[in-house]
């Protein structure tokens, strides 16, 4: 028997998603946390139905009803040109401060 991917981006399976509820990770968020789902390039576009709905199979709740909200998906702090971060991958740097830009570290944590 093959395994069913339900997020293509981490190659998340149903039965990861299966164990991590069993294991505890009953909500969204512990579930995104533990198995990263929803947190790949397409920020759950591709997965996030299947993952809700297998959720949703789990809890033993209706179809029509919303377990609840799926894990939000969370953009930079503030803006980041795409050059910057381009040049930080072509030198290796991790703040891209050399492209004189505020940084890709300060641009996702807020220089913190």
């Amino acid at each position: 028997m093959g395994k069913t991917i339900v997020c293509p981006c981490h190659d998340v399976t149903v039965e990861d998603i299966r164990a991590t509820y069993a294991a505890g990770y009953t909500h969204p968020e512990t579930l995104k946390r533990a198995t990263a789902a929803f947190m790949g390039p397409c920020q759950g576009k591709h997965c996030a139905g299947a993952v809700m709905s297998l959720l949703r199979e789990l809890t033993g709740e209706p179809a029509g009803e919303p377990v609840t909200r799926r894990p939000t998906a969370r953009p930079p702090l503030r803006p980041v040109a795409l050059g910057l971060l381009a040049a930080a991958a072509q030198t290796g740097s991790e703040t891209g401060a050399e492209a004189g830009g505020t940084g890709v570290a300060g641009a996702t944590t807020g220089g913190a």
